[in-house]
């Protein structure tokens, strides 16, 4: 599991100096630190992550620095097992927590007075972050295909393998071509991949190296909520708000086309547990707002809050009736489609006539396709 934060200042006058670790007592020694900030500064020493290896503390570090221009150069650094890497939960995630995280040391060093009372609260958000992030290595299969599609990498090697079947070694090279950065575990980028039957390595004969077929594609699309639609024509949860809501679905969809701004917002939506649970409750009914299950410790206003965000993002629908009681309808089933890659028969073909493809490497993978396609 995840080890946790050591977050640390360097200043002229002093040095590297650790301003926060949690827990409490995870201890990364100064060593490790200065080798965590010196791959930081090594070159311009702009604001950017990095992925050290520290063998002494046994660790992976994903660590975010603020870089040498900005007012207080400050190290965010993730602590995790050996064996872990931070592709297991996505860049985006990541990214969002460190920004919160500057969010609150900023304020910190703004308000002096209060400072005890915002690391209180800081402390609290890494600790609930850590919860969240280890709820993310255990998605669905559907929410791993969002976290492939969230991520740059994972779009780049769909792409990759949409033309034709490549080795591991040939994806890894032009990843880092394409991506412009070092990728030191294609293994991970790939795990999510293999979890969700999209691609199957395999050995073909006389390569020294494995190889990879895309089995299926998948789209990230919004679409009607069924159940609520045909009970909705029956007139439930009642004829008001029913009526209502068939208005704003049928003209919802009438206008919707997708687009990737919109499938990365859906996305990012499917990844988060807390809201994703949600979108599953409410897909089997509609919620008078009052009614609607809280989690462990939520507040009637942290539901309303979160509830407010998928409706900014016409997720869902708040719609009040004849008594002024609201209703929470879901408006837009969001999901990841797979679907069979026909389009990958006449790459492959063209591949090898082009002679850019072995024909061993074609008749494998449309095989595979046959396989698919019969069941």
């Amino acid at each position: 599991m995840t080890k946790g934060y050591v977050i640390t200042n360097w200043t002229e006058d002093q040095g590297l100096g650790v301003q926060l670790s949690y827990p409490e007592d995870l201890i990364v020694d100064l060593d490790d630190m200065m080798r965590i900030f010196y791959a930081h500064i090594t070159g311009a020493g702009e604001a950017g992550n990095v992925l050290v290896r520290l063998e002494k503390a046994r660790s992976n570090v994903s660590s975010y620095f603020t870089g040498m221009e900005s007012e207080n150069q400050f190290m965010i650094n993730f602590i995790m097992e050996l064996g872990e890497d931070p592709e297991i939960f996505g860049e985006t995630i990541l990214s969002e927590i460190n920004q919160n995280i500057l969010f609150y040391l900023k304020s910190m060093n703004q308000n002096l007075t209060t400072r005890m009372d915002i690391t209180e609260e800081l402390i609290d958000y890494i600790k609930n972050s850590l919860t969240y992030l280890e709820r993310l290595k255990n998605l669905t299969k559907e929410q791993v295909m969002a976290q492939i599609y969230s991520s740059e990498k994972g779009r780049m090697i769909l792409e990759i393998l949409q033309e034709k079947p490549h080795t591991k070694k040939e994806l890894h090279n032009l990843l880092e071509e394409k991506t412009g950065k070092f990728i030191p575990n294609i293994d991970i980028l790939l795990s999510h991949f293999v979890k969700t039957d999209l691609v199957r390595q395999d050995w073909i004969e006389g390569d020294s190296d494995i190889s990879l077929f895309l089995l299926s594609d998948f789209i990230i699309i919004r679409s009607p909520v069924s159940k609520l639609l045909v009970e909705a024509k029956n007139g439930l949860p009642n004829p008001y708000v029913a009526k209502k809501y068939l208005e704003l679905a049928t003209g919802y969809f009438s206008y919707y086309k997708p687009t990737k701004a919109d499938n990365l917002k859906i996305a990012s939506h499917m990844i988060n547990p807390d809201i994703f649970d949600y979108i599953i409750l409410f897909r089997e009914r509609s919620y008078p707002i009052n009614k609607v299950p809280r989690g462990p410790g939520q507040t009637f206003d942290q539901i309303r809050s979160f509830l407010a965000t998928l409706e900014a993002d016409h997720i869902i629908k708040i719609i009040k009736d004849e008594s002024n009681i609201e209703w929470v309808f879901l408006l837009t089933d969001i999901t990841a489609h797979k679907f069979y890659p026909e389009y990958l028969i006449e790459n492959v073909r063209k591949a090898v006539s082009e002679d850019i493809l072995k024909k061993e490497s074609a008749i494998k993978q449309l095989e595979l396709l046959e396989q698919i396609y019969k069941k």
